[in-house]
């Protein structure tokens, strides 16, 4: 059995699959086991066996930190079904290849170059020198957050469920869904039930803020809190931690205009304004709600799809064309406007390859969603918005969704 298992590892070395190729496969073979898992009768609350499609679905939106569903994962999954979904989550959100060396490095075993040739490629690194170092990191800090955030929530949500360890359970469940930025809940109503409950929206924004705004950026945090010189931070820091607080507090102010008169109706100004942050907070990147979206007006929808496409940063949890991309691409336009050959970011010329490359994630993206939505039309013969938003939200890895996706057909999950 060694043997052939040691056959095994040789046959898939000599594969020498490119990094991206790597992290495709990988994906693969995991939502594959998590499809196997969730279709168990085990896996459903009611002991029947979930189908294929909707267990792929599932195990397809958790392991890409999508959250978008078909099963309501409160009522249908199970406890063990749950699970499967958590810890398809966290190994979506940490990153599988990251996942396993990890693994590989706690268990005492060296990081060969090979490997780590591949993953400075993965974590887009341009030296070898900290690969080891920058993994460890990673899951340490995500580690950290998420029993940070999960101890805080379970302070927070203590006498509201029928025992102290459902309520461990919750919390846990909901501070890895919120740094993952994945948006599954075990609750059948998201996190509307706290849309008033302050601490509870303050924490699990934290989260999802803390999980998008990308390691490199957090680490440049901590760095820079060590060497006791705060706010001297690279570049990029400066771009996502800008654009985050720029396009959190556009967002809320957006959302609250927009639905002041609307959804609004009937919350307290304080609440109305905690609603409006979370609701911006969570649209660029977590998926989780304090209200209902299928309510929303559609220039709220147009607004919360703008959002779900610009996404998070780089090397975060989240999807979209991410911040970094539309500060060059404001850049770059604004160095239009004033007749400049050149765009600047805080005084710094910007490469013209890093704009053309800017411009192309966006136009491609903007292709990739309108084809998706084109074909889903196509399919379900569905109204315009709701398909729209459930494909820009599929995209940008958000989970938000109107309800439509719930509806889809065979083969409207499939795509």
């Amino acid at each position: 059995m060694v043997s052939r298992v040691r056959k095994a590892n040789k046959f898939v070395a000599l594969l020498s699959l490119k990094p991206a190729q790597l992290m495709v496969t990988s994906f693969f073979f995991a939502i594959g086991m998590g499809a196997i898992l969730l279709m168990l009768p085990l896996a459903s609350a009611s002991g029947e066996k979930t189908s294929l499609v909707d267990a792929l679905f599932t195990a397809t939106s958790a392991t890409c930190v999508t959250g978008l569903i078909v099963k309501d994962t409160a009522s249908h999954f199970s406890f063990f079904g749950q699970t499967v979904i958590l810890c398809l989550i966290q190994i979506g959100g940490l990153g599988i290849m990251t996942f396993s060396v990890s693994l590989a490095l706690l268990l005492g075993k060296r990081l060969q170059m090979q490997r780590q040739i591949v993953m400075q490629d993965v974590l887009d690194q341009e030296t070898l020198f900290n690969v080891k170092d920058l993994i460890l990191f990673i899951v340490k800090m995500t580690v950290f957050f998420e029993l940070i955030g999960a101890f805080v929530l379970f302070f927070i949500w203590q006498g509201r469920f029928e025992s102290k360890l459902v309520t461990a359970y919750y919390a846990l469940f909901h501070s890895v869904s919120a740094f993952c930025n994945a948006g599954f809940s075990t609750f059948t109503d998201s996190l509307m039930r706290f849309s008033k409950d302050i601490w509870t929206n303050v924490t699990i924004m934290a989260l999802i803020v803390l999980g998008g705004l990308g390691f490199t950026v957090v680490k440049d945090l901590f760095d820079s809190l060590r060497r006791k010189k705060a706010f001297r931070f690279r570049v990029q820091t400066k771009i996502v931690l800008i654009m985050t607080l720029l396009l959190i507090v556009v967002g809320a102010i957006g959302f609250y205009l927009l639905e002041v008169y609307h959804s609004l109706i009937g919350l307290g100004t304080k609440d109305k304004i905690l609603v409006s942050l979370f609701q911006s907070t969570t649209s660029r990147t977590a998926g989780f709600n304090t209200c209902d979206i299928s309510g929303l007006s559609s220039a709220t929808i147009f607004m919360i799809m703008i959002l779900m496409f610009i996404g998070g940063s780089p090397g975060s949890t989240a999807g979209g064309i991410k911040t970094t991309t539309l500060a060059v691409l404001a850049a770059a336009v604004a160095s239009g406007f004033r007749q400049k050959e050149e765009s600047e970011l805080y005084r710094r010329t910007i490469p013209f390859e890093v704009v053309r490359k800017a411009f192309s994630v966006f136009l491609i993206s903007l292709f990739i969603v309108a084809a998706f939505f084109l074909l889903l039309l196509f399919i379900e013969q569905e109204r315009f918005p709701g398909l729209m938003f459930e494909a820009v939200s599929a995209f940008g890895t958000v989970g938000l969704s109107t309800g439509a996706t719930a509806l889809l057909s065979q083969k409207g999950k499939l795509v």
